[in-house]
């Protein structure tokens, strides 16, 4: 039997609107990793968010979060966690070059602390603000330690080219925007670092040749990890421009198990 390293993107990927694991999904997945395939969720958010659904699946695997710049094994002394942080001199400039012209808020991150220039419903809903030492105010002060992530709202997005312009002054660095109904975010990130990286790690670690991962999504950060895969999924709510990097289209959306009719295709 072919073993598979199946990589899947969380919102949108493998959970429903409401959030949650459709069942039919969730006991599929449960089988696979016991018939000795490799199940990674792949996702922006940090481990926080995603470890409630990583223990609902009982899985054992590493996790690739923050889109690459976190991975992890929950409770593992044996795995060694890879984290990319960027320096904090670097975000403040950026966030000096940026503040009051272009943008009007920023989050930093650790898996520990949160850095918010002000209060923000959306980056709380997205990003699990609970449990976290939260840190309000002036970036320049407060800012005291090199961040995973640093996310960005613009006050316009006739303002995205001023953004990315000041992103590009620094080596390495390129700027995401999450488009949607999330268009007027975006997030720094280092060239070399993406759900594919940190894919390309742990099919190593596993001896899994590129072409057996299999890799769902249904947004532009997952185009890096299906240009890697042997077999690329767009979920059927994906945008028009991430199914284009597909290889295939889930016949079914998020909320009525698309993944499940896809694998059972592919792994029989």
């Amino acid at each position: 039997m072919n073993k598979y390293l199946i990589a899947l993107d969380m919102d949108g990927t493998l959970l429903n609107d409401k959030k949650e694991i459709c069942p039919k999904t969730k006991e599929y997945l449960k089988k696979l990793q016991k018939d000795g395939h490799i199940i990674v969720i792949a996702s922006g958010r940090p481990i926080r968010a995603i470890k409630k659904y990583y223990d609902e699946l009982e899985l054992t695997s590493p996790i690739v979060c923050y889109n690459g710049a976190n991975i992890i094994v929950p409770n593992s002394p044996d795995f060694k966690e890879i984290c990319f942080s960027f320096p904090k001199e670097i975000v403040k400039e950026i966030y000096s070059d940026l503040k009051d012209k272009y943008i009007d808020n920023v989050m930093c991150e650790t898996n520990e602390k949160l850095w918010l220039v002000q209060d923000d419903e959306i980056l709380g809903e997205f990003f699990w603000l609970d449990d976290m030492e939260l840190i309000k105010g002036d970036l320049h002060q407060n800012l005291d330690e090199n961040p995973m992530t640093m996310i960005i709202r613009s006050i316009s997005t006739d303002y995205n080219d001023e953004i990315r312009n000041a992103i590009k002054k620094h080596k390495d660095l390129s700027l995401r925007f999450w488009g949607g109904v999330y268009n007027s975010y975006s997030e720094i990130y280092f060239n070399y670092v993406s759900k594919a990286s940190g894919l390309e790690y742990i099919a190593k670690l596993f001896n899994i040749p590129t072409q057996n991962i299999i890799a769902f999504g249904d947004a532009q950060n997952d185009i890096e990890m299906f240009n890697l895969s042997g077999i690329s999924v767009a979920m059927q709510n994906a945008d028009d421009d991430t199914k284009k990097h597909a290889k295939i289209i889930s016949e079914f959306d998020n909320n009525h198990d698309g993944i499940v009719y896809v694998l059972k295709q592919i792994i029989k």
